[in-house]
């Protein structure tokens, strides 16, 4: 399909100067290629993830139409400009949330490595890249929220101001996964601990499981929370340096292990934030380093892609109404 523009070119008296319409000043590629052909190219490259090289090759196998790389990346900055205001009612929808999640994970770009943030409440998400892993993140981005913060056991969340609840998947899975457990197979002092553990948490899932997270249905669970910590934690010693590890865990985040029990809805886990972040730790096992200049642009559109999955809404459809 080929259009053609037409416009009269005028000229004002008072600045002696001939002018155009604005749409045909603004560049040369947005006046050749329309709204539609950009958003199927931003759509293959944050939706589909193909590298720009196979989206210029597709261009040409499906429109018969050439385009540079370089193009096709400026099609991706411009409708993430478009996308800036959506993207902060997305984190206002997020702080609205009586919880969060967080979670990170390392990318490599161009031989260094940086940090990509999410934060969701399971319904909206949006992501941050930063150069390090200090903790100035979540200070502004979680700046005044008074929910609950889901997360793992990194120590910079630690220093945000709210009510916290660590994920007990990584918990367990570190429990589970230790790599001091596996030259220390006959430690029957830790192995005894870790079932102390189960018989704790297992009735509290299945609780969850039958009556969803209702702080009426988890309360009672409470009391066997104390008598666990009375006859495990506080003022036990063990032999085991597995289980003298793992015992000054439980009581480092005695008030952020527990928090699920004390209001309604508030997840355990932090599964939510590392779906979101799936995408990056798969891409960084398959190609190492990615990303091109402008990651900011392709994190704010990875999140309004993330959006949509989340809400079972269509990306391509969304951005296609947006002409």
């Amino acid at each position: 399909m080929i259009f053609l523009y037409k416009s009269h070119k005028s000229y004002c008296k008072t600045c002696k100067k001939y002018y155009m319409p604005e749409f045909f000043c603004k560049g040369k590629d947005r006046c050749t290629f329309g709204h539609g052909f950009k958003s199927w190219v931003v759509y293959q490259r944050v939706a589909l993830r193909l590298p720009y090289h196979l989206i210029v090759q597709d261009s040409v196998e499906m429109f018969d139409e050439p385009i540079s790389e370089s193009s096709a990346s400026n099609f991706l900055k411009n409708l993430a400009s478009q996308y800036a205001e959506s993207e902060r009612i997305l984190l206002e929808r997020i702080l609205l949330n009586p919880f969060v999640y967080s979670d990170e994970t390392s990318i490599n770009i161009q031989g260094v490595n940086q940090y990509v943030w999410t934060f969701t409440d399971g319904n909206h998400v949006i992501f941050r890249l930063t150069k390090s892993r200090e903790s100035n993140i979540f200070h502004k981005t979680l700046c005044g929220y008074k929910g609950v913060l889901v997360s793992d056991f990194y120590g910079g969340y630690d220093s945000v101001d709210c009510r916290q609840q660590k994920c007990w998947s990584h918990l367990i899975r570190d429990i589970n996964d230790d790599d001091d457990l596996w030259e220390s197979p006959s430690d029957t002092e830790y192995e005894a601990f870790s079932l102390e553990i189960k018989k704790l948490v297992l009735p509290i899932f299945k609780a969850i499981d039958q009556y969803g997270s209702k702080k009426r249905h988890l309360n009672k669970f409470k009391k066997e929370v104390d008598r666990f910590y009375d006859k495990n934690i506080y003022d036990r010693s063990f032999y085991s340096d597995l289980a003298t590890k793992c015992q000054k865990r439980f009581e480092r985040y005695r008030d952020s292990l527990f928090t699920f029990l004390e209001y309604d809805l508030i997840p355990w886990n932090n599964n939510t934030a590392e779906r979101a972040l799936r995408y990056f730790s798969v891409q960084r096992k398959i190609s190492g380093s990615f990303f091109e200049s402008g990651a900011s642009s392709y994190l704010t559109l990875f999140g309004i892609v993330k959006t949509c999955r989340f809400q079972g809404k269509s990306f391509l459809g969304l951005v296609l109404k947006a002409s």
